[in-house]
């Protein structure tokens, strides 16, 4: 059996947010239902779920959604050629990035694992840390 995780985050504005994850973070909209105002986006075989707030379908919601949404959580994306995608947001949606193209080394075990990373941050504050391994 093979699990996967696919989120679901609910967004203010269903439209800002598919130009966002389709122009400016290169997601493709694997399929989308306009009457709900929900969005299935899909990246290097990695898949995503969008809902806006006020779309008429259910909601599971502990509480009132604040801006910024997902506080407390970042999602971290592993991408190969980091820095295309990195030029291309500063390119396109510089006041996306979060945290600037860095090198970080992290230590796992015994071994120290480097990589690049940086954060964007969604129109609706939801961060999304795009990572690549560094090779020695």
């Amino acid at each position: 059996m093979t699990l996967r995780v696919v989120p679901e985050l609910y967004c203010r504005n269903i439209e800002v947010n598919k130009q966002f994850f389709v122009n400016v973070l290169n997601f493709s909209v694997k399929y989308e239902r306009l009457d709900e105002q929900f969005l299935y986006l899909t990246k290097d075989g990695v898949d995503l779920m969008l809902e806006g707030i006020d779309g008429d379908s259910r909601k599971w919601l502990l509480a009132e959604p604040e801006f910024p949404f997902g506080r407390g959580v970042n999602f971290q994306w592993d991408v190969t050629d980091i820095e295309t995608l990195y030029a291309h947001i500063t390119i396109v949606a510089k006041d996306a990035i979060y945290l600037e193209l860095e090198t970080k080394s992290y230590l796992c075990d015994s071994k120290v694992a480097v990589q690049k990373q940086f954060i964007a941050q969604t129109p609706d504050g939801y961060l999304f840390r795009f990572c690549e391994d560094v090779l020695d």
